[in-house]
């Protein structure tokens, strides 16, 4: 068919192919441009997205509660005393199923204190420990002895009283002692 166009019909032809393959060029780079464009906004739109997740998940913590934002590993001692009989601190509270991060290994009163990450003070009292344990502990009550008749629950800390309780902060190498009497 070519053979049978004139120079001038065969010029012509050629000049419209080229602007065809012009165009279609062009359009393939606006599209390449638009699908850079995209994946900007697609990644932006994402960015924006994780930050809202990430501040919504954030917990309303005030600088004063935070007891650590990279974990601990401490060990407090606790004794229980009730009616001049020292109480047992079981093997194994708080391991099970699921390993709590605050729970014992043996019978010897020493609680592990083993957080990763933020650590709240109200992560690490000693009410906590006993919710954990399964019994009952405050200013009127240590297990089922609870004041009354002359009795009184007493704490110290150190040797030294302390009436915080089940709100008490526990720290790294406390001694512990709860006295029913």
């Amino acid at each position: 068919m070519n053979d049978q166009l004139s120079k001038k019909e065969r010029k012509e032809l050629k000049r419209q192919q080229k602007e065809g393959e012009r165009a279609v060029e062009g359009r393939k780079r606006t599209l390449k441009k638009l699908g850079g464009y995209g994946a900007i906004a697609v990644a932006v739109g994402a960015g924006i997205a994780g930050l809202w997740w990430y501040a919504s998940g954030v917990p309303d913590t005030s600088p004063e509660d935070i007891i650590s934002k990279n974990g601990i590993h401490w060990h407090p001692h606790l004794a229980i005393v009730i009616d001049g009989t020292k109480q047992e601190i079981p093997a194994n509270i708080g391991i099970g199923i699921t390993h709590n991060p605050i729970h014992t290994h043996d019978a010897t009163g020493e609680i592990h204190l083993e957080f990763e990450g933020l650590v709240k003070k109200s992560d690490i009292t000693l009410g906590t420990f006993v919710e954990v344990w399964g019994k009952t502990f405050n200013a009127s009550c240590i297990f089922d002895a609870c004041a009354g008749n002359g009795k009184t629950v007493r704490m110290t800390v150190n040797g030294k009283e302390n009436t915080e309780f089940e709100n008490y902060v526990m720290r790294d190498k406390d001694e512990i002692e709860i006295r029913f009497e």
